[in-house]
């Protein structure tokens, strides 16, 4: 029987590898907010310090707002871990703050109430905060110097704090609050009690500890115009909830169809007020107590202020001033609120 020669095994040819562009890139390790909570419940006995607050957080400067009660300072103190939440969750950089003592070495906190210690020196005082952080004596000198310098306080730091101005004790408090570069810094009620020069200075200095320094910053406030001129990042607390999270003017989109009071004063205004009343946009129109001009209530501003040069032309009157009573955040905090 005739049998076909054996063939010698041959080697099989090797593949080449894929091309690079063929292998699925690394997935990017997408940072976590800066605060996330969840459901997040404190209550003190009866009294409800937030409940169910749900938020999320992220890098940059960001604006707590609400009335005195709301639940901001009680936010503050459980992100701290000074308080234990009663239910939901919140993390702080990733992390439960609850019992993470080392979380507080990336955290900054600036409390609403005075608690320096007035017989101390201002520089004293940093040096004690230094100590707490376990900072060494050589880079604690060239820190203290540097966050007096941020601050604006390098020509006070040796006179005892008792002499310190309203100002300046804010602005040491926010000095001991940067000591030990943390990579969060809480500011709670910054502006409260300050004459509007330093407002306007801690304004500033907010701004600039974010843009220049790098911090991420959750400022609160009870003075919603105050809190507008730092960030237009917002959210907006009321009865321990948020009632309303993002971008200014994302939260004016939600009230658009609210009604807006603008005043309106001049002459020949009762024509004006006859012809408002025919608009779309328009709820109603009133005599100010003073019978020197009306106030329009208006849905879409926007459009009650493109059509209002063509109704002053129409009727002959003349405008002194108009100004709308409801253009600041204040009155967006009231509408989503219902106050």
């Amino acid at each position: 029987m005739n049998q076909q020669p054996v063939q010698p095994n041959q080697a099989q040819p090797v593949p080449p590898p894929p091309p690079a562009y063929a292998q699925p890139p690394p997935i990017a390790q997408q940072p976590y907010p800066v605060i996330s909570a969840m459901n997040l419940c404190k209550w003190y006995g009866n009294v409800i310090g937030l409940n169910n607050l749900n938020v999320q957080i992220g890098e940059g400067i960001t604006g707590i707002v609400g009335p005195n009660g709301a639940g901001k300072s009680t936010l503050f103190k459980l992100i701290i871990g000074s308080i234990k939440s009663n239910a939901g969750g919140l993390f702080v950089m990733g992390q439960p703050p609850w019992g993470n003592t080392k979380q507080l070495a990336h955290i900054g906190f600036c409390p609403d109430y005075d608690f320096l210690p007035l017989n101390m020196t201002g520089r004293e005082y940093l040096k004690f905060l230094g100590g707490l952080h376990a900072m060494d004596k050589v880079h604690l000198k060239d820190r203290i110097a540097e966050v007096t310098d941020i601050v604006k306080m390098e020509k006070d730091m040796d006179r005892e704090m008792a002499g310190y101005s309203k100002g300046m004790r804010q602005r040491l408090k926010i000095a001991g609050a940067l000591i030990h570069s943390p990579k969060l810094l809480l500011l709670d009620e910054p502006l409260a009690g300050t004459d509007p020069l330093v407002r306007r200075d801690i304004i500033n200095l907010v701004k600039k500890l974010h843009l220049e320094h790098g911090h991420n910053i959750i400022v609160s406030s009870h003075v919603l115009h105050e809190i507008e001129r730092m960030t237009h990042n917002i959210v907006l607390i009321y009865k321990g909830r948020a009632v309303a999270q993002g971008d200014i003017s994302e939260i004016r989109g939600l009230i658009d169809h609210h009604p807006h009071n603008i005043v309106i004063e001049g002459s020949n205004i009762t024509e004006l007020a006859k012809v408002l009343m025919d608009q779309d946009f328009t709820v109603s129109v009133g005599y100010k107590d003073d019978r020197n001009g009306i106030i329009a209530k208006v849905t879409k501003p926007d459009d009650f202020f493109d059509r209002m040069p063509e109704l002053v032309e129409s009727t002959g009157c003349e405008i002194d001033s108009m100004y709308s009573m409801d253009d600041d955040l204040g009155s967006i905090f009231k509408y989503l609120v219902g106050w």
